[in-house]
Formats: C-alpha cells, structure tokens, sequence
C-alpha cells in the first residue's frame, strides 16, 4: 500500500489577540468545512450522496467524503474517513497569531487553493461572537520548506507513505507520546486501556482505508495481524475531552481521547514500525480531521546509523 500526500504550514495573524477556549483546530475545521460548502456547493438541494459531481467538490470530498456502500474496505458505509488532517501547532505572540498545519491525502490534493481560498474569507467575515477578523500571514510547503505565495498557483509538493510488508525485526522497544487526545477502540469502545494490538489493528486499518479510497495504488493489501507478543508495558495516560459545537446536532458536545505516553515492548517489525511512523504522518483513531490523534515515536534501541527508514519515500 502506498498514500500520496503533501503538508503546508499556515500561520494565521488576529486583529487582536485570541483566547482559545478548545483546541484551535476543533474551530478551524468548522471555518473550513463552512467556507468551502459556500464556495463549492452549487446543488444546496441535494445530499452530497445524492449530487452527481460530488466526487469533483472540495467540500463533499473532505468533509461528506461519500463512498458506495458496496466497498470491500468500508461495507456497508455511505461516508469514508476524510482525506484531510489538521495538525494543532502553537500559538504566537500572545495569541495574535496562530500556526497549525494541513495535511491533504490522495487525490484531495488537488483542492488545496480551495483550502486556502476558504481560509481567506472565513478571515474576512471573522470569528467568534465578536467576529474577530484574521489574514494568513504566511502558507509554507512543509515538504520542502519554500514559502507560497498567494493566490497559489503550483501545487504542494508531494511524499508517498508505503507500508512495509516484510517482517524483518527492528527494535524491542518504542516508546509512543499521544500529542493530542487519541481515541482509540477497544472492545467497542473509546479506553484508556487499549492494548497494542488495538493501537497496531488501529493504525494499520485507518492507512487501508486511506490508501484504498484516495489513492491510484491498485495493489491489494495483503491484510495483517498484530504480534500477540507486543504489548504495552507502562502507560501514563489521561482522557482529555475538548468542547465543540456540532451545528448539525445543534448541540454542545465533548470530544476526548488519550493523552500522554506508552511504552510498548516485544519483537517490533519493520511492519509495525512504518505503521507508527504513518501515525506520525496521518495520526491515530478517530476524528483526526479536527486535530485528534497526534504522535510521536521515540525508539530507544535504534541507532540512527544502522537503521534506514524504508516506509517513507
């Protein structure tokens, strides 16, 4: 399996400093999601599983993401997982400015001057009650470093993700840091108490789901199954739950995950390694569309020089 995909970097400068009240990212995708339904939706009357050219719309692609309910991967499933992750970054100066980053998969790349065209405007009209207004003050291609100018008019550059299918050992030890609250099932639900298996089952599904609905890469996964002899040996671990408002509940809701570490133990492969390295990449569990799921992975028993990261092109 393979997944194309590209990064870019924005860095957002406020009128007047900001208080975040939630994690920033819970109110950019909102931003996001809401501006590209007014610059794309040309058929208000339809559902996106209804429209025909939804397949060619921003905002049904990376917020409805419609699929048939015939897929092998998702059957059953009329909605996919969103081809996009935000990525929470700092904030700046005394909450002037803010910094977070944009990941696009697959064939959504195509719709990044829509992202930041739905940027611009939600800039323009502001946010919060008080309507506090907001310019990009700089977008950089993460991939490469370079500034973009705006409007855009190349494309981001590009990496590709592979999963190692050989089963040559790695290391004995990792350590995992959750960055942002990670929700991860086990046994039907969202836990504290995951194992390693659910954690590997976890990430290996979201980079099959990914790879099969947004990529060209035609070759069949040839599915996997985590080590029973990997386990989780400490954990220091926390739920975290963030406010959000969902507008098509009307309500306020919570959304929470796991935060802090685990050390996980056993005979780690060259399979689970590039799953924990497209953690880094795609993050974890559900909801990573609003900034849910980052990691980071230490590995303790790997010298640099010895080891060649071949899930990464």
């Amino acid at each position: 399996m393979k997944i194309i995909y590209g990064k870019v970097s924005f860095l957002l400068d406020f009128e007047k400093p900001i208080s975040w009240n939630t994690l920033p990212t819970f109110i950019l995708r909102s931003l996001l999601g809401t501006q590209l339904k007014r610059i794309c939706c040309v058929q208000r009357q339809l559902s996106c599983e209804k429209c025909n050219i939804s397949q060619s719309c921003a905002y049904a692609v990376l917020f409805e993401s419609p699929i048939p309910k015939d897929t092998k991967v998702l059957p059953g499933r009329n909605r996919g997982a969103h081809p996009f992750v935000l990525t929470h970054g700092k904030v700046i100066n005394s909450g002037k400015q803010y910094e977070f980053t944009i990941t696009l998969i697959g064939f959504a790349l195509q719709f990044f001057p829509f992202v930041v065209l739905a940027f611009q405007r939600a800039g323009d009209e502001g946010i919060f009650s008080d309507q506090i207004m907001f310019s990009i003050a700089q977008i950089t291609d993460s991939t490469n470093g370079k500034s973009l100018g705006v409007p855009i008019l190349n494309p981001l550059s590009t990496k590709i993700f592979s999963f190692e299918e050989t089963d040559c050992s790695i290391a004995n030890k990792a350590n995992i840091h959750f960055i942002t609250p990670a929700r991860i099932k086990h046994r039907g639900q969202y836990t504290l108490d995951f194992d390693a298996f659910s954690l590997l089952q976890s990430l290996y599904r979201r980079i099959e789901v990914l790879a099969y609905f947004y990529t060209d890469d035609s070759s069949d996964a040839q599915g996997y199954r985590p080590p029973a002899d990997i386990i989780i040996t400490k954990r220091n671990l926390t739920w975290k739950d963030f406010s959000r408002y969902s507008h098509r509940q009307s309500a306020a809701m919570e959304l929470g995950g796991a935060l802090g570490w685990i050390e996980i133990q056993g005979p780690i492969g060259a399979r689970e390694k590039s799953l924990f390295d497209a953690g880094t990449i795609f993050h974890v569990g559900k909801n990573t569309g609003f900034g849910l799921g980052e990691m980071s992975v230490e590995w303790p028993s790997i010298s640099i020089e010895e080891v060649h990261d071949a899930s990464i092109e």
